[in-house]
């Protein structure tokens, strides 16, 4: 009795699990598993032709993973601060040509991606995302490396190739993330305007 019990257990947890990590690419499909009593945690957007993110995200509050790469997004809204238990936000190649200040309120955001954008400047408050471990802004226009980032006592990599910098810069940002892994591309020899 006890060993059917245990696989009964066995097999409930794996259905469980198997919701669980279900990743939905679609909102249909979201909702219709949300219907089903089914919790969402990950959503996939990727090449939706998105313009504006869909409001219909605010009906998964546990929604821990979002994907929103290769769409038309310039901005995010600042309604997408109501997914608090956000942890994995990806939007690279959209249209962003700043860093969205809205992300700054994810206190659980552990990875965030947000390359091949133009982004020119890292906020000087990214270090309100004390639990960020990864930040990727490979291939943008980046200016200005705040020393905040320092703070971020979390991070472990940062991903910010094919940005332009300077052989100072990038000795500079070493020298302030002395124990985080960062890829940079060659430094650049270029001259910049103030």
């Amino acid at each position: 009795m006890r060993i059917i019990a245990s696989i009964l257990g066995l097999m409930i947890f794996s259905t469980i699990s198997a919701q669980t990590s279900q990743v939905y690419d679609n909102l249909e499909d979201a909702q219709e598993a949300r219907q089903q009593g089914v919790i969402v945690y990950h959503i996939d957007l990727t090449k939706e032709k998105l313009t504006e993110v869909p409001k219909e995200l605010l009906d998964f509050p546990d929604l821990t993973s979002l994907n929103l790469d290769k769409n038309r997004l310039s901005e995010l809204p600042n309604w997408l601060s109501y997914l608090q238990n956000l942890e994995e936000l990806t939007a690279s190649k959209n249209n962003f040509e700043t860093f969205p200040e809205v992300l700054l309120e994810f206190e659980n955001l552990r990875t965030l991606k947000l390359g091949n954008n133009m982004i020119d400047a890292i906020p000087l408050d990214i270090d309100r995302l004390q639990n960020l471990e990864s930040l990727w802004l490979w291939s943008n226009v980046i200016r200005e490396y705040p020393s905040s980032l320092g703070e971020i006592k979390s991070l472990k990599y940062l991903d910010l190739l094919y940005n332009d910098m300077t052989f100072e810069e990038q000795t500079w940002l070493r020298e302030v993330l002395v124990d985080v892994v960062i890829d940079l591309s060659e430094p650049c020899t270029c001259e910049f305007d103030d």
